[in-house]
């Protein structure tokens, strides 16, 4: 145990109503029963009608609470109006970064590649669509604005598919980003308090990295030891370590890129939130490193109390 937090009783907030719930319990369960096997002092609550009342009973907030409200800086606020310290970024980081559309504008202003890319609004008519679609070629990427584990997200070769991958989208946000498809290599990259931890090269058997290609065994090829050379490696830290700071991120993160047969390192997006289950890429990337689950998890929640 770790002599700064052994006192503590920790809270891990898991679960709550977004698209990805399950996912969130599943880190949620991970996370307790690596702390309670070291022994520490946790209990496990959800976004429930108790959860002020758990609260009371904590001295920091493990967040595990993946999709909206536990990403977008809103629980964060409340966390911090509480005075009650928690893991991962702060509200300002945590709302940009899901935010697609903001996030790829600053990634932008800093000089990180990202993909070319328009917004669609809910009730926006094919008129106006069509016309942002005049200096971007098929095919796309369509993908709600402020979710994430790929809800809602599809590739889109023709009009039709386009649209169709709108209406899909729309049932989870009310603005979709349309994205430039590019192809390449995807390289996962976490980032730990500002530094470079590694990256996982994946090959999903889908087209893309899609919701089941995540959380479904055999499904997806990790490659821990990706073939990358010096300077394609060095692109991908780059841009992963400059995204983490570009948006004042805290705590692990981990970034989305595809490498280019050009061998540039496309930012596509920030997760402030990765996810800690059997099929999470960051405990993946750090075990590769030496890193086990718990020590992890220790480190994530010491790391907020700095």
């Amino acid at each position: 145990m770790r002599e700064k937090i052994k006192n503590l009783k920790i809270g891990v907030l898991a679960g709550g109503s977004s698209a990805e719930r399950e996912i969130s319990l599943k880190t949620g369960k991970a996370v307790e029963d690596s702390l309670a096997g070291m022994g520490y002092n946790v209990i496990k609550f959800d976004l429930d009608e108790n959860f002020f009342d758990e609260l009371k009973k904590i001295d920091i907030c493990f967040n595990a609470l993946h999709g909206t409200f536990g990403e977008d800086g809103k629980v964060q606020g409340v966390l911090e109006l509480l005075k009650i310290p928690y893991t991962g970024s702060d509200v300002e980081a945590s709302a940009i970064a899901m935010d697609k559309i903001k996030s790829k504008i600053i990634f932008k202003y800093y000089g990180l590649d990202v993909p070319d890319f328009f917004s669609v609004k809910k009730g926006e008519t094919k008129e106006q669509i069509k016309n942002k679609m005049q200096n971007l070629p098929f095919p796309y990427f369509i993908k709600p604005n402020a979710q994430g584990s790929s809800v809602g997200a599809s590739i889109a070769y023709s009009v039709s598919e386009l649209y169709s991958a709108l209406e899909d989208a729309f049932q989870y946000d009310d603005e979709v980003i349309v994205e430039e498809y590019i192809a390449g290599r995807e390289i996962q990259f976490a980032v730990f308090s500002g530094k470079p931890v590694g990256c996982v090269e994946i090959k999903p058997n889908d087209s893309f990295y899609s919701y089941s290609a995540k959380y479904t065994k055999g499904k997806t090829q990790y490659i821990l030891e990706p073939d990358l050379t010096e300077e394609e490696y060095q692109a991908c830290e780059y841009a992963s370590v400059s995204a983490h700071a570009s948006l004042g991120c805290r705590g692990v993160t981990r970034t989305d890129i595809i490498l280019s047969d050009s061998g540039k390192a496309n930012v596509l997006e920030i997760n402030t939130l990765p996810g800690l289950t059997e099929f999470s890429l960051v405990p993946m990337i750090a075990q590769k490193k030496g890193i086990k689950f718990g020590a992890l998890i220790e480190d994530i929640i010491e790391d907020a109390l700095t």
